[in-house]
């Protein structure tokens, strides 16, 4: 007996038709389209599982914008001051510890201070110094100014 004249011979005929009517399975498969609460219970915590694991990157990475916007601000803020003393020819100064962030538009709750005096020719050279910046977080990056150009030079690495 070949395998379709078997299919006729175990599956009823639909009375309307003569055709063969659908297994059992299947029409209660037609019948019940959706998902199951389960289905969508796991499907929820996989999703939940993801966006959690990717919060804690999240916020480095909104670290690191804010570290590079910090850095831009105390650049600016150099440059102004670089040229206020090549126009007035006075050397400006700064003690150790001073901070330029009252003057700086630094992101909210981050700081900047200078380690070590620093100074500013009125040919518009820096001496060699180091600015401080803190994030709220306590991370802390020191970068040194470079004396040509009276900049920072930084990189915000991850980590």
């Amino acid at each position: 007996m070949t395998r379709r004249a078997w299919a006729r011979h175990r599956a009823p005929l639909r009375p309307e038709t003569g055709r063969l009517a659908p297994p059992k399975c299947e029409a209660r498969a037609r019948k019940q389209a959706g998902y199951s609460l389960l289905e969508v219970l796991i499907a929820i915590a996989i999703l939940a599982l993801a966006i959690s694991m990717s919060i804690p990157s999240m916020a480095a990475l909104l670290e690191r914008h804010q570290a590079r916007q910090a850095f831009a601000a105390v650049n600016v803020w150099l440059t102004d001051q670089r040229t206020l003393a090549r126009t007035s020819g006075a050397m400006m100064t700064w003690a150790e510890g001073a901070s330029p962030a009252r003057a700086v538009d630094l992101p909210q709750g981050w700081s900047a201070q200078f380690l070590g005096p620093a100074r500013i020719y009125p040919s518009g050279a820096c001496a060699p110094m180091r600015i401080q910046i803190l994030s709220p977080r306590q991370r802390v990056w020191e970068r040194v100014v470079a004396p040509d150009q009276c900049r920072i030079t930084y990189r915000v690495e991850s980590g």
